[in-house]
């Protein structure tokens, strides 16, 4: 893995959730803060809170050089779309700002229990993968 492409798979990763925060907004404001029509399933506004929350604590993690760094985000904290897309595109600058320094060498440098860096990012690409699809089950039932 070279430092570009993990910053082309964070591209791709901030498309997508730019066309999906779009999308988000569709549904009346209670349907994004209210339980999902799907048993057992939480708001899709918590389903994105965490894929933040897990970006955002990941990276904040791979900085400190420890994985107990960062706290979690609180869901009430985001009432609304743009009160989460503002936040994200916050997240976002700063995520960008810390991979335009990383060149091939850190992003195989050891991170948690001896894995490379890059195995990190991927993991925060994929987790964010999976957060979307299920916000989109969710409210694709709207």
């Amino acid at each position: 893995m070279h430092a570009d492409e993990v910053r082309l798979l964070f591209d791709y990763s901030y498309a997508a959730t730019a066309r999906f925060l779009d999308a988000a907004g569709q549904p009346a404001p209670e349907e994004f803060v209210g339980p999902a029509p799907a048993r057992g399933c939480v708001s899709p506004r918590d389903v994105l809170v965490h894929a933040l929350d897990a970006e955002w604590g990941w990276r904040e993690e791979l900085i400190a050089g420890r994985n107990d760094a960062a706290p979690d985000l609180d869901p009430a904290a985001f009432p609304d779309v743009p009160a989460l897309a503002q936040a994200w595109r916050a997240d976002e600058a700063r995520m960008r700002a810390w991979l335009a320094f990383f060149d091939d060498a850190a992003v195989h440098a050891p991170a948690f229990n001896g894995r490379p860096v890059w195995q990190c990012l991927a993991h925060i690409v994929n987790h964010g993968t999976q957060q979307h699809s299920e916000a989109a089950m969710m409210l694709s039932h709207f």
